[in-house]
């Protein structure tokens, strides 16, 4: 099983990620889109976003081996899916189907509760983008039927509400 955190731009999905690694002492593997722009620049196209979908599952499955029971993933491939489908109006087949595939992973779905946190790497600032970005996230995880439980909160109440949202996803 792969806990994913997902949701809308800073909605405290990676640090959620950290801290649950650190406190559940379970392997974790960062968003990988991040490590990559901030090393490349944030300059993307199509073909680029799609390459970069296939070097972020390699990379979660380094962060996180395949032998392990649990692990946690700060996004995955619903988040490129959207990602594709908002910039670019479109999802290369290839995200789809392999967002399809990954029928271990239960979500984290980070509610945009948080306070905007400006980032070169962040595109959608405004309070009713985020919550957009929120729905689609949602609507993409019921579409695919995968279990999911909301993390909202501030500050340690957030992690305390997604431990607490952890063990009901391992309970599942």
């Amino acid at each position: 099983m792969r806990i994913v955190l997902t949701g809308a731009e800073s909605s405290g999905k990676s640090t959620l990620a950290e801290q649950l690694s650190l406190v559940l002492n379970i392997p974790f593997a960062p968003e990988y889109a991040r490590i990559y722009l901030e090393q490349n620049g944030p300059d993307y196209d199509l073909a680029q976003l799609t390459h970069l979908s296939v070097l972020h599952q390699a990379y979660q499955q380094t962060q996180v081996p395949l032998e392990a029971p649990l692990g946690i993933y700060d996004t995955d491939l619903i988040n490129y899916k959207i990602w594709a489908e908002v910039v670019f109006g479109v999802c290369p087949r290839q995200i789809r189907e392999a967002a399809a595939q990954e029928s271990d992973h239960v979500y984290l779905l980070c509610n945009p509760d948080l306070p905007w946190e400006p980032d070169p790497l962040r595109e959608n600032p405004r309070a009713d983008e985020r919550e957009w970005l929120y729905q689609r996230h949602l609507s993409e995880i019921q579409r695919l039927n995968r279990r999911y439980e909301v993390v909202e909160g501030v500050g340690e109440q957030r992690l305390i509400n997604a431990q607490a949202a952890f063990e009901q996803l391992l309970l599942g």
